[in-house]
Formats: structure tokens, C-alpha cells, sequence
């Protein structure tokens, strides 16, 4: 590779770490996988982002100031106040028992899996109880605000600007996420989502979720090359994730790349996940900043 080829990934890198926020564990790898990735350009690019977390905050500051979890998107249907008490109860009794299995470091990815998929069915069989309509789903949206991350708005412009195509990876709940990004005219013509899907009766009410059932930690299993969004991505060999968890960083097997940039987002107990995060991910976001760091890197794929 000719010396100023490397460079402009040793630049890359360089620059990146300006950022206080940015980690890199391994400065060489990253180095190479932004060459590649800058030298072939915008056309053999796309994005597999995760959502809530990771284009949403994480944190976000309650009426009296003090910071609180931003509202994920099973938490806007579970917040919203038309549904019944016993609803709300039951969403917050699943919050309560699984949230902590979900981040307990002592578990292993075999033993969380079982306990993930008794949460996404049980929140889903709660939800369905509710005859919800269509209709609330842009009003359940405007009543729980759902804050994103700051430079989102620009990212997923420029992306769209210069037609490199994002693909919304979420386990949490289709319907929401396109209300919320539509809320804040953030969905552009590049964007396709795949999360989980409310289904409708001929009345309108959601009476079912479609299959397949995606939660936090089987992103891996869902083939891509199923959906509408493969055909725009089949002939782009390099991948930039994004993602805010362990199980984010599996969103990348479903499709055939050569080169994937692993970005993660670590929102919260900094001191105890970095050595897991900087294992997994090629860059490391901590504190729930801004997606600055992603930004710049797009803006040298012009």
C-alpha cells in the first residue's frame, strides 16, 4: 500500500482522538479499516445502526434536572397514558425483572438469550391486549418525547445527501421508530428500518407482532439479504455499525462485506465495560456524546 494511502487512515485515527470522548484500543486495525473503507469511497459504503441508545440518547434530564433514562421505544407504548394501569404495571414489573439480566456482566450470551426472548414476548403479548390503533402511535410518540443524540439530524442528512444507504437495525419496535424519526424529520430516502412490527387487523388494532421476533442479542440470526434494503446494499463491500450494546456488534453478519467499522456508543458504567466494549468495537464513544465522531468520518468519504 503506498505511503499516502496510510497516511490518510493514520490521519484518520489521529484526528479522531482529538475527541475526548473517542477510544481506540487497537490504533493500527482502525488505521486500516479507514483506509479501505476512505479509498473505496462513498459508493461501496452503508450504515447498519442501532436505535434506541445509539441514534436516541441514553440520558436525559427529568423536570427537576437530574438525569434519567431516555424513553426507549417499547417505553414510549409503555408510557403511553390511554392504556390501561394494569398495562402500565405489568411493563414496568418486566422492566424491573429483566433490564438487570439484560446488562448483569456475570451472565453469559447463552444464558441471557432465553430470558430476553420470555421479555420481548411477554411486553408483546401485553401490548397487543390493548387494542391499540394507528393513531396512537403518532399520538403516544408526541406525548413521550424521545430525545436524539446530538448531530444525528446531520448525519442522516449528510448520509442521504450524498446517497449512502442506512439501515435502521432495531429490537425494539418498527411502528415507533418510524413515527419518532418522521416526528423529528429525520427519515430520508436512503433509511429502511428492520425492528420489530405491530400487526393490524382490518380495523385497525394491533392484534398481533409479526415474525420474526428480534431482541437485543439475535441480531445475528436475521438475514438482511431477506429485505427490500439488500437490493440497494449487495454490491457495497464496506460496513459502518453503530450500536450500544453487546449484541449490537452482530448486526453486520447478516449481509456478505469485506471490511465492517465497529462504533460503539458505552453510555454508562464506563470504568467496568470499556475493557469488554474496546474488545468489540474498533471505536469507542463514552458518555452519551455527540455522534460527531461518525460525522467526520462521512465527511471524508466525499
Amino acid at each position: 500500500m503506498p505511503p499516502a494511502e496510510v497516511n490518510e487512515g493514520v490521519k484518520s485515527v489521529h484526528d479522531l482522538l482529538l475527541n475526548p470522548t473517542v477510544k481506540i484500543a487497537n490504533i493500527e486495525a482502525v488505521a486500516s479499516k479507514l483506509q479501505k473503507i476512505l479509498s473505496h469511497g462513498k459508493d461501496e459504503v452503508h450504515f447498519i445502526c442501532d436505535f434506541d441508545m445509539t441514534l436516541s440518547r441514553h440520558w436525559v434530564k427529568n423536570a427537576d434536572g437530574k438525569p434519567v433514562r431516555n424513553s426507549s421505544t417499547h417505553g414510549v407504548l409503555g408510557r403511553y397514558k390511554r392504556l390501561s394501569p394494569e398495562f402500565h404495571t405489568e411493563t414496568q414489573r418486566l422492566y424491573n425483572h429483566y433490564y438487570p439480566i439484560e446488562i448483569d456482566q456475570s451472565l453469559s450470551f447463552e444464558e441471557k438469550v432465553p430470558e430476553m426472548v420470555a421479555w420481548w414476548e411477554q411486553a408483546h403479548a401485553a401490548l397487543v391486549g390493548q387494542s391499540i390503533t394507528r393513531e396512537d402511535i403518532a399520538l403516544m410518540v408526541k406525548q413521550t418525547y424521545v430525545e436524539m443524540r446530538p448531530n444525528v439530524d446531520t448525519f442522516l442528512k449528510k448520509c442521504a445527501d450524498i446517497n449512502v444507504p442506512l439501515l435502521v437495525f432495531s429490537a425494539g419496535v418498527s411502528d415507533v421508530i418510524q413515527e419518532v424519526l418522521n416526528q423529528h424529520n429525520m427519515f430520508h430516502h436512503n433509511m429502511h428500518i428492520v425492528s420489530n412490527k405491530m400487526g393490524w387487523n382490518d380495523s385497525g388494532i394491533c392484534d398481533h407482532f409479526e415474525e420474526p421476533l428480534i431482541h437485543v442479542f439475535n441480531k445475528s440470526e436475521f438475514c438482511l439479504d431477506k429485505t427490500d434494503y439488500y437490493q440497494g446494499i449487495k454490491d457495497r463491500k464496506n460496513v459502518i455499525l453503530l450500536g450500544d450494546s453487546v449484541g449490537d456488534v452482530l448486526m453486520s453478519q447478516g449481509v456478505q462485506h469485506d471490511t465492517c467499522l465497529n462504533i460503539g456508543f458505552l453510555n454508562h458504567d464506563v470504568e467496568s465495560l470499556y475493557p469488554k466494549y474496546s474488545q468489540l468495537y474498533d471505536i469507542v464513544i463514552i458518555g452519551d456524546s455527540s455522534v460527531e465522531p461518525v460525522l467526520s468520518i462521512l465527511e471524508k468519504l466525499q
